[in-house]
C-alpha cells in the first residue's frame, strides 16, 4: 500500500500548511472536493495520517534481523511431483510484508557472493528496503533449503558463528532504531545487549511456535507473539504468557490464526477475536502477523486495531492468502 503520487502531494501539501481547508486543496490540485475527501480517507487508511486535523505519523525506523534464503519445495508422489521455488526467509517476508504499507525497513541478514544473492539483493531492492547492511559471505554460497510436505529436507546455509559475526558487526544498527524485529533464534544474541542499554532501547519483537517449552531467552522480547494449533490448553497457554510477563516481556499476545487472539499485558488478559475470512497459519505465517503488528502499533493505532491489521496482513500475505 505505496503511496499514489496524488496522495504523496496532498501529504507535501499538508505538511506545508496545516490549516488548509479540503476546499482549498481542491481547488489548488483542480479536482473535485470528494475526490480530496477520498485521498485523505485514504491515507488515514495507511497510517499516514492519524485522524481529523491532519496529525501525521511520525516516521520510524525499523530494523529486521534474519535469515534469507532460496526455498526448493518438493510436493507430491514420484510419479506426480510438483517442484516450487521461492526467495523466502523470516527477514525477507517480514520486509516485503511492510513494504506492501509502503515501509522502508534496514535489514541486517547474509547472502552469499553469487548470482543467487545478487537475485534476492535486487529483489529487496525493489521493494525499497535498505540493503547496506547485508553481508555478502566472501566464500560460502547464498543459503538454500530443500522442504517437502514432512518439513525441512536439506540446508546449505551459514553456521551460527557466521550470524553471530555478522549481526554483532551491526549491531548499531540494531541499536539505534525504534523497531527492531528479530528471528526467534537471535534474540538471544541481541536480546541481552540492547535491554542493558542505559539510553532508550528498541522495542524489540519476535514470535514463536510453540510445540514445547517456550525458551526463556524470549522474555528478553518487549513484543511477543506465540502461535499455537488450538486453545484446548487454553490455561496451560495464559500461564505461560503471565510467566513472559513476570520476566519482563511487556505484550504477549496467543493466537491460533483461526478462532483467537490473547492478549496479555500490565493491564491484563484479555481475548479477541479472529476478524471474519482474516484466517491464517499460526506456524508458517507467524512472522507475517508480527510484521502487521509492528506496522500497526509503529503508525500510532491503538493495540486492537493493531491486532486486526496483523490478522489482516498475515492472511493476504501468507500461505492462506496465496491462490
Amino acid at each position: 500500500m505505496k503511496l499514489t503520487a496524488r496522495e504523496r502531494e496532498i501529504v507535501e501539501a499538508l505538511q506545508k500548511q496545516p490549516l488548509i481547508s479540503q476546499d482549498e486543496l481542491a481547488l489548488h490540485f483542480g479536482i473535485s472536493r470528494s475526490s480530496i475527501a477520498v485521498h485523505i480517507s485514504n491515507l488515514m487508511k495507511k497510517g499516514i495520517i492519524l485522524g481529523k486535523g491532519y496529525v501525521f505519523n511520525k516516521k520510524v525506523s525499523i530494523v529486521v534481523v534474519g535469515q534469507v534464503y532460496l526455498e526448493i519445495k518438493v510436493q507430491g508422489d514420484p510419479e506426480d511431483t510438483l517442484i516450487d521455488m521461492k526467495h523466502t526467509g523470516f527477514a525477507k517476508d517480514v520486509c516485503k510484508a511492510l513494504a506492501g504499507y509502503g515501509v522502508n525497513t534496514k535489514l541486517v541478514t547474509i547472502v552469499g557472493n553469487d548470482d543467487l544473492g545478487n537475485d534476492i539483493l535486487n529483489e529487496l531492492q525493489a521493494l525499497e528496503v535498505d540493503i547496506a547492511y547485508i553481508y555478502r559471505h566472501p566464500e560460502k554460497r547464498t543459503c538454500k533449503k530443500i522442504v517437502s510436505n514432512k518439513g525441512l529436507c536439506l540446508v546449505e546455509g551459514y553456521r551460527e558463528k557466521d550470524y553471530r559475526q555478522a549481526i554483532e558487526a551491526r549491531e548499531w544498527v540494531a541499536s539505534n532504531c525504534d523497531w527492531l524485529i528479530v528471528e526467534p533464534q537471535f534474540v538471544e544474541l541481541l536480546g541481552g545487549k540492547i535491554s542493558g542499554r542505559a539510553d532508550k532501547s528498541p522495542c524489540l519483537c519476535s514470535s514463536w511456535y510453540v510445540s514445547g517449552r517456550i525458551p526463556a531467552y524470549l522474555n528478553r522480547s518487549n513484543l511477543l507473539v506465540l502461535g499455537v494449533d488450538d486453545f484446548q490448553n487454553y490455561d496451560l497457554y495464559v500461564n505461560e504468557g503471565l510467566e513472559l510477563l513476570e520476566a519482563g516481556t511487556r505484550n504477549c499476545i496467543i493466537t491460533d490464526g483461526n478462532n483467537n487472539m490473547i492478549l496479555l499485558n500490565g493491564e491484563g488478559v484479555r481475548d479477541y477475536p479472529l476478524p471474519p475470512n482474516q484466517h491464517f497459519n499460526s506456524r508458517m505465517d507467524l512472522h507475517l502477523f508480527l510484521a502487521g503488528l509492528v506496522y500497526g502499533l509503529s503508525s500510532g493505532y491503538p493495540m486492537r486495531q493493531a491486532m486486526r491489521i496483523a490478522s489482516g496482513t498475515a492472511h493476504a500475505s501468507g500461505e492462506n492468502g496465496q491462490p
